[in-house]
């Protein structure tokens, strides 16, 4: 083990901190080309999280020079550091978990790993990604992007003020993929900013605010008196349930599970996902509204869609897997769901 200290990026500390050099292997070779690597693995002194760290150095990374204070040559080696896990960019934004679209969580997931690998190009394709499935998800698919960046102005879910504001993006966009452009570091940052704060405001905001309208009591319901300061887990809005809405979702859970015996129940945020090798159901339950809904993985156009109980949202935003939405509000609906659930569980 080495005593030595050196300074180095820790993802935890979000900087240049010190760390232990805790072990190091270092190799020379000069077979007609002078090469030296290094590894080292490394240990914050601060906050102890551990890192790899790969150092190369090359004849042609060398810089000589004069010394101006003694004359003589002296040279400088500039070596090439790679650190594993790569250095974060920049961290996922912290509504990430409360994004109600799976497909959108992982195109931002993704695009935040070109981040760490500096692949710019990737990260404005992402970027462009994002901007798409949004459209899709707020006014539906219009065939083409310009096409859906107009509906999103029509329908009003954009001013004129951000669709100026977009455009920047969108150019950045196609500059990259047409024109071989990678933007900055600092460019990029004003590219993510608009998109995360265009999807926070069309997709997040709106599905936290139902959350919160089920966390308000109602005007003529029994008035908490304790402070809430966040809105419910969806475990702890099950154990307030009303009786009857309890019965419901117990009679359910009991349905679910008795599809077979390798269902996993994994409760999340905002709702609870009922897994065989994959989700088959998320369920989410509303106190206020006395209801209960299902996503399931069955494809809508194979089901006749009823309106009130069925609905296809392959298009539209929601917490949870699932293209499928079932709403149930008594045992009736429940039973009628039952083939649906069960086309579910196989398919996944």
């Amino acid at each position: 083990m080495s005593d030595q200290i050196r300074k180095f990026f820790c993802n935890i500390c979000s900087g240049h901190t010190n760390h232990f050099v805790q072990r190091e292997y270092t190799k020379t070779s000069d077979n007609g080309y002078w090469t030296k690597n290094e590894l080292l693995i490394i240990e914050c002194c601060g906050c102890e999280h551990s890192a790899l760290v790969k150092r190369t150095l090359t004849e042609d990374d060398i810089e000589y020079f004069e010394d101006p204070t003694t004359g003589e040559q002296d040279s400088e080696g500039h070596w090439n550091e790679t650190i594993y896990p790569p250095v974060t960019y920049r961290d996922l934004p912290n509504w990430f978990d409360d994004l109600p679209d799976p497909t959108l969580q992982e195109i931002l997931r993704e695009t935040y790993k070109s981040l760490q690998t500096e692949s710019h190009y990737l990260a404005t394709f992402g970027s462009r990604t994002l901007l798409d499935r949004l459209i899709v998800l707020t006014v539906g698919d219009k065939g083409n992007f310009q096409s859906g960046l107009k509906a999103l102005r029509e329908s009003g879910k954009i001013s004129q003020h951000e669709h100026e504001i977009i455009k920047p993006v969108v150019q950045a966009g196609n500059a990259a993929a047409h024109r071989g452009w990678a933007p900055s570091k600092e460019q990029l940052t004003t590219i993510l900013d608009t998109v995360e704060g265009l999807i926070h405001r069309l997709l997040v905001l709106p599905k936290l605010a139902e959350e919160l309208e089920e966390a308000v009591p109602a005007r003529d319901g029994e008035a908490k008196r304790k402070s809430v300061r966040r809105i419910p887990t969806t475990l702890e809005k099950i154990e307030a349930a009303p009786t009857n809405l309890r019965e419901l979702y117990d009679a359910l859970d009991v349905k679910l599970r008795s599809l077979g015996n390798d269902i996993k129940i994994n409760p999340q945020k905002h709702y609870i996902a009922y897994r065989r090798r994959r989700n088959f159901a998320s369920v989410q339950i509303y106190n206020q509204k006395q209801l209960l809904r299902v996503y399931l993985n069955v494809e809508p156009d194979t089901v006749i869609l009823a309106e009130g109980f069925t609905r296809d949202v392959r298009q539209i935003g929601h917490f949870g897997t699932g293209d499928l939405e079932v709403t149930i509000e008594s045992m009736a609906d429940l039973e009628r769901a039952e083939m649906l659930f069960e086309d579910s569980y196989f398919a996944s």
